[in-house]
């Protein structure tokens, strides 16, 4: 959010997985870079190595958990994180 914005967390118990979700009201990510931001050495940035997304993606997935993304250009973006809940260590 280069000029300021906010950024909201939210967790929820829903059923059997917690989902937790990351909201901003940032600049939004456009139609065709949505398709590549979870593909490693995707970046916008001039600074950046693009490894980001790819590696929390793997790391959700290997919890066998499930990451999604939806923006909206000039409004902002959510990801939800959804992973299954563990109760007394079991699934």
């Amino acid at each position: 959010m280069p000029r300021g914005g906010s950024l909201d967390i939210t967790l929820r118990r829903e059923n059997d997985h917690v989902q937790i979700t990351f909201s901003d009201t940032g600049v939004g990510i456009s139609p065709e870079n949505m398709k590549n931001i979870f593909n490693p050495f995707f970046t916008t940035k001039s600074k950046g190595m693009g490894l980001g997304l790819a590696i929390c993606k793997r790391i959700i997935e290997s919890h066998h958990g499930t990451i999604s993304v939806q923006s909206e250009l000039g409004k902002g973006t959510s990801f939800a994180i959804r992973i299954p809940y563990r109760q007394n260590g079991a699934l």
